[in-house]
């Protein structure tokens, strides 16, 4: 607590206006510390209309910088083609006439992409490679003709000739047959029925059934070898 010491030769009168921070007390004012550290700690703050400082001035924001010149392709394509050859050629063994071919598409889908491209050295990179691994999948799927494919045949037509005089010969082996033994065989063989099957289909016993089966089949193979046999 301050003490502030007024001569006992001046009295305080009542009628003036009294400090705020302080306190009459008999012949002394007395300087409340409470309401010191209270008001000096928002003094800063006291300044108030004309003699508050002025706002700080703002400045408006820069000119966004002006767009980068578009790159030179020519010069793109001087400086990174041999790498991207190097990468089709040598890393996926593609042949270089077909690896030249590929870096001509890279470099177009470049030149018409509309995504901005921050690093183009990596993005030439990456398309070289996904090019390449494409190529791979569409000769995959393809194979090529040996040079001399004009000597060779298909394998699969050697017997056609053949297979088609098997089938009419046996055609007209089961034209031979009478028509419930031509009919039991159709059933079995080309149906896929069992002979259980094929005696419901025919009103008729399972065991007569294979008989039935029996019996044609050895008979149509009688015709079939009859009409086939070299005559000498």
């Amino acid at each position: 607590m301050l003490y502030a010491l007024q001569p006992k030769s001046e009295e305080i009168d009542v009628g003036k206006e009294v400090h705020p921070f302080a306190r009459g007390r008999g012949d002394a004012i007395v300087f409340d510390p409470n309401i010191l550290k209270t008001t000096a700690g928002a003094a800063p703050d006291a300044a108030t209309g004309d003699d508050a400082p002025p706002p700080p001035t703002v400045l408006p924001g820069s000119p966004p910088p002006p767009d980068e010149p578009a790159p030179d392709i020519g010069e793109l394509y001087v400086r990174h083609r041999t790498l991207l050859m190097h990468i089709g050629s040598r890393k996926f063994r593609i042949p270089e006439s077909e690896a030249e071919s590929l870096i001509q598409e890279v470099f177009l889908s470049f030149m018409t992409t509309t995504t901005k491209i921050s690093n183009i050295k990596s993005w030439l990179v990456a398309a070289m490679c996904n090019a390449s691994r494409h190529y791979w999948r569409v000769q995959g799927r393809t194979e090529s003709l040996p040079e001399n494919f004009d000597d060779h045949t298909d394998p699969v037509s050697d017997d056609v000739a053949e297979d088609i005089a098997r089938v009419i010969t046996m055609q007209q082996a089961l034209d031979y047959l009478q028509p419930r033994c031509r009919e039991t065989l159709h059933l079995h063989y080309y149906e896929g029925l069992s002979a259980n099957e094929v005696a419901r289909a025919q009103d008729t016993t399972s065991r007569y059934a294979e008989k039935l089966i029996h019996n044609c089949l050895k008979r149509v193979r009688e015709i079939y070898f009859s009409i086939t046999a070299v005559k000498r």
